[in-house]
């Protein structure tokens, strides 16, 4: 079973952890750990501060790791600053609920420690999982469906989108859909405002059988959703078809199987590849709901200090992070699925 302990805060030095639990002796590459962060801090969209690069350190090891126990690693911020208090509280941030919650931090303090800059450790993690599944034939992915109301008028094709010349700048399979999602978050921007969408985070090659019935928290849809929900800017987690189930009758929505080789197998995928809480040997397919960033311009608010009101406090900020949380989400999803096949006895 994979643990793990992170700390870092957003303008401190960096952010580092411990992960704990990978099979001794499995080999991963730090090339494709940084790729992987590249990926989470690039696109159209992002602040000023996201032209800066993340690379991680592995003490002792420049490329290849291999695993001989706890697994230490560090990822040194490029920009270190101190900045001044936060009063002029934004209902979308941590800044009221959080001093509610921890008595004596300030807000500035607050958006130190929770901060989505903290994602970069669960990439590290999940893009070590990632390695150690495609070893197995088992891949993660994850693309756009919608910003800002515009939908993608593609359908994902697993290993050929990506190669898809426009698929870099928003991550979604549908060329006109790009560019005008793109237009939107330029207009989005110099308002100063943002935006927010669908994205679509996936699994393939996972196998029948990796899972759990009980307790309901330890499903294996329970263990994604728990997951990923927890990334900032995600508001909501559907598998399948989602919530077209509350459209159709149970005799139209039901999952047919089928006989292939002398095994009953699922032929259709309604339920996003989990039934029961464990896999259905289809691809797990689950859509997350992305928020707006919640930092704009000219919102409304009431200063924390007199108590008098006024206009939100903002700094530099994103436009639009759809793209990066599919990134965050497929790494995330990987660490899912490896620590389940770990915890089932199957090593990879």
């Amino acid at each position: 079973m994979i643990t793990f302990e992170f700390y870092g805060k957003s303008h401190g030095e960096g952010y580092g952890g411990v992960i704990k639990g990978l099979p001794r002796g499995a080999v991963f590459s730090v090339g494709y750990i940084n790729d992987e962060l590249k990926k989470r801090k690039s696109g159209f969209g992002r602040s000023a501060r996201q032209n800066f690069e993340d690379k991680v350190i592995f003490k002792g090891f420049d490329d290849l790791v291999t695993v001989s126990g706890d697994v230490e690693f560090f990822v040194p911020n490029a920009s270190v600053e101190s900045r001044g208090e936060i009063t002029a509280f934004r209902s979308g941030h941590v800044d009221l609920v959080g001093q509610a919650r921890y008595k004596g931090f300030g807000a500035r303090e607050l958006n130190e420690i929770a901060s989505a800059r903290n994602s970069v450790c669960y990439v590290v993690l999940g893009a070590i999982c990632k390695q150690l599944l495609e070893r197995n034939n088992i891949y993660t992915y994850h693309y756009v469906e919608k910003i800002g109301g515009i939908s993608s008028r593609n359908r994902y094709r697993f290993g050929i989108s990506e190669k898809e010349e426009h698929f870099a700048v928003l991550h979604c399979p549908c060329r006109y859909a790009t560019k005008l999602m793109a237009e939107k978050i330029d207009r989005a921007r110099l308002s100063g405002d943002s935006l927010g969408g669908i994205v679509a985070v996936g699994a393939t090659g996972v196998p029948m059988g990796v899972g759990e019935i009980l307790p309901y928290a330890q499903r294996l849809d329970a263990q994604i959703s728990a997951n990923l929900v927890g990334i900032p800017s995600v508001k909501g987690v559907s598998f399948g078809i989602g919530e077209k189930y509350a459209l159709l009758d149970g005799s139209k929505s039901l999952d047919k199987l089928t006989l292939e080789n002398g095994k009953i197998e699922y032929a259709t995928n309604n339920c996003g590849g989990i039934v029961s809480g464990i896999s259905t040997g289809k691809d797990i397919l689950c859509r997350l709901t992305v928020k707006p960033v919640p930092t704009v311009k000219g919102a409304s608010t009431y200063d924390g200090v007199s108590l008098q009101a006024a206009t939100q406090h903002y700094e530099r900020a994103d436009t639009c992070v759809v793209p990066n949380v599919g990134v965050i989400a497929e790494n995330i999803l990987a660490y899912v699925i490896l620590n389940q096949i770990l915890k089932q006895g199957d090593i990879l």
